[in-house]
């Protein structure tokens, strides 16, 4: 998605990670606070990527 967004090939490279616990353990999950508020994400995923990205094709 992000070679998309900047138009890029780019193959990624995997190293491992020299940390026990790193954001792989974490999972970003809003269930607990939809359940309790209702709220639901104001940004996609997809639109978060692209805003993120945005400052890189300037």
């Amino acid at each position: 998605m992000i070679n998309e967004v900047l138009g890029t090939d780019i193959e990624p490279e995997y190293v491992e990670n020299l940390f026990e616990v790193y954001v792989h353990d974490t999972k970003a999950d809003y269930s607990k606070i939809h359940e309790a508020t209702g709220r639901e994400p104001e940004v996609s995923f997809e639109e978060g990527v692209a805003r993120v990205c945005g400052p890189y094709l300037d």
